[in-house]
């Protein structure tokens, strides 16, 4: 336990005695060591004796350890020891420290540190005892390695230090800060294992490491103001790395990009996930850091996929009518849901409603298709290219290409003009990522007749969401052809395959549609199916005879509170959409994968923002139990 404000001035008292005496002593000088000494804790441990136990402060430092305490304590080096003798109980016991929180001690590591090789912040793993369980070496680690890195901080900006990895010959596991790697097996399969724990630090790429904290933040900006993760790393650069530089003979600039942002939010995601089922990240040591974490993506996006959102059995008094008997027991509940899309998508696949993902986003087909680059870009045409068109060598089609290239080149000539008419009220500062993306669908071309043609990749067609009335988001899809309502179909009756849950009234703006669909199925035989009141209200026809007698939401009793009024809210898809809306800029050119991962991501995040809010509110949100 840290130590008492009484057991520090024993310390004291002691130490004033056991001081020559002509050493002077200063409260100033006490605190700043013990705040240092805790802070390199890992450093002193690190020269140890192989047979020294770490849980146990060390009867003696190091030279460059007193030169470092004594030139920034302002004490001789004679003295350091007595200090340390007097005080390490304490100092080792501290789990953090107060007052290196009250005071910025980087200047005494960058003035009297570096030069001895001393580092604020070092990076070191949990321990420096081998941790696998069956190991026989129960020494402290002795082979070592070490490289600069720079910590990113929420508080202090970025910070040069350096990351240490430990080795045991024992075993061949290599421990780092979040992670250990089995060197025992081939190249070719050693995984990165993570430590249980969520770590305090995660390794972004190369030299670069951000604090916990600042990943989750950039996760939250995302979710709250529809951030990109190249526009988080920019308000780092600019607002919150303090104009800092790294010293003399660093190796490195501080400068973060999106692909850091985007790896911490990954790591620290998969992390809470599989944390919530007892298990670890794991993922390949070696190739490219962009690539490393896709196996585990996929498998997140898969496993949600299959067994739904984690608020899929959510319930609340705003969005479920619960009755009860006189004995307090439930004896019906009518729970209600709206479905909507959002035109939010990703590229896709040339060929119409292809499922199969991009190799790269620039690609115009999937592997699977990929013969078809070598065919006409006419529809319905089956001759092969004249390379390097698109088109066959009919003069029709080439007439098609060349008006398609034309009208590229214009649209780009006129997006100039835009861009100068809006330099005197920007929207963002800073210019575009990429180029202007060119028309990706299927188009018309006036030639000497009408001929269609698909000569770019296509985009998915829309996000369709399934909200509760309370806004939590309880199953989303992407629908890749068109927002066809048998798709929207199947859909509902993969989010609710389970009976416990599936919902009494479903709200679409097509029900007029889908309900005559299914009039006839078993499945929807107890769902009630309306329009939402404004869409009912307003775009509706009242000669529609099938939808004003079968999807007027007045004609549903349970939709009507007891003070007369609509006791559910309608129009909560369309205010999600608002929310959603805003990451179609964002998403637009992420792959499959990653686009999965990241709206799935922020509707977890949402969706625990929307539970929190509910119990503030009363609402009592709870989950329906799993069916044995």
């Amino acid at each position: 336990m840290p130590a008492t404000p009484d057991d520090l001035f024993q310390r004291l008292e002691h130490l004033k005695d056991a001081l020559p005496d002509e050493s002077s002593i200063s409260l100033a000088a006490v605190l700043r060591f013990i705040s240092l000494a805790e802070q390199i804790k890992n450093d002193i441990i690190l020269v140890q004796l192989g047979n020294y136990n770490p849980s146990f402060p060390p009867n003696h430092l190091s030279p460059a350890i007193i030169k470092f305490l004594a030139a920034s304590c302002n004490i001789s080096e004679v003295d350091v020891p007595i200090y340390w003798s007097t005080l390490k109980a304490a100092i080792w016991t501290s789990t953090s420290s107060v007052h290196s929180q009250c005071n910025d001690l980087g200047g005494y590591f960058e003035s009297h540190g570096h030069k001895h090789g001393i580092y604020s912040d070092a990076i070191y793993p949990p321990h420096q005892t081998c941790l696998t369980a069956d190991c026989l070496n129960h020494k402290k680690l002795m082979e070592t390695s070490q490289r600069p890195a720079i910590l990113y901080t929420l508080s202090r900006g970025p910070i040069a230090t350096y990351s240490v990895g430990l080795y045991c010959d024992a075993c061949h596991m290599s421990f780092h800060n979040a992670y250990y790697v089995n060197y025992g097996v081939v190249k070719h399969d050693r995984m990165r294992t993570y430590y249980g724990n969520v770590p305090s630090i995660l390794h972004v790429g190369g030299h670069q490491y951000v604090e916990v904290d600042l990943a989750r933040l950039w996760r939250m900006q995302s979710v709250l103001a529809w951030i990109s993760m190249s526009n988080c790393a920019r308000l780092y650069n600019v607002a919150l790395s303090k104009n800092a530089t790294p010293p003399r003979g660093f190796p490195f600039q501080f400068h973060l990009s999106g692909d850091h942002i985007w790896s911490a939010v990954v790591q620290i995601s998969l992390i809470e996930d599989l944390a919530l089922y007892n298990e670890v990240l794991m993922v390949p040591h070696g190739g490219e850091h962009k690539d490393r974490f896709t196996a585990a993506i996929r498998a997140r996006n898969l496993r949600i996929q299959f067994y739904g959102q984690e608020e899929l059995r959510h319930y609340c008094e705003k969005c479920t009518n619960l009755h009860f008997d006189e004995n307090g027991t439930l004896v019906r509940k009518f729970s209600v849901v709206v479905t909507d899309g959002v035109t939010v998508g990703h590229p896709c696949c040339a060929v119409h409603n292809c499922h199969e993902p991009l190799l790269n986003n620039r690609d115009r087909f999937c592997q699977q298709h990929l013969s078809l680059r070598n065919i006409c870009a006419i529809v319905g045409c089956e001759r092969a290219i004249v390379s390097p068109a698109k088109t066959c060598e009919l003069a029709s089609h080439k007439a098609v290409e060349d008006a398609y290239t034309l009208r590229g080149q214009s649209r780009f000539q006129l997006l100039a003009r835009l861009q100068r008419a809006h330099l005197s009220n920007p929207t963002n500062s800073l210019p575009s990522e990429g180029p202007a993306e060119m028309p990706n669908d299927n188009e018309d071309f006036d030639c000497e007749k009408k001929l269609r043609a698909q000569f770019t990749r296509r985009r998915t067609h829309n996000e369709q969401l399934i909200v509760a009335p309370c806004g939590m988001i309880l199953g989303r899809e992407t629908f890749y052809g068109a927002e066809g309502v048998a798709t929207v179909v199947e859909m509902i009756k993969r989010t609710f395959r389970d009976d416990s849950i599936k919902p009494n009234h479903i709200f679409y703006d097509n029900n007029c549609t889908l309900s005559y669909m299914v009039r006839n199925d078993p499945y929807f035989s107890d769902i009630g199916l309306s329009v939402d009141v404004f869409h009912f209200k307003c775009k509706h026809s009242t000669e529609d005879e099938w939808c004003q007698q079968h999807c007027n939401p007045a004609a549903f009793e349970d939709l009507v509170g007891d003070d007369g009024g609509w006791r559910f809210n309608s129009s909560i898809a369309e205010q999600t959409n608002v929310w959603f809306g805003g990451y179609q800029s964002i998403c637009r050119e992420m792959l499959a994968e990653r686009y999965t991962f990241f709206l799935d991501e922020m509707i977890l995040q949402k969706n625990r923002l929307t539970y929190r809010k509910l119990e503030d509110e009363s609402y009592k949100p709870r989950r329906w139990p799993i069916a044995k």
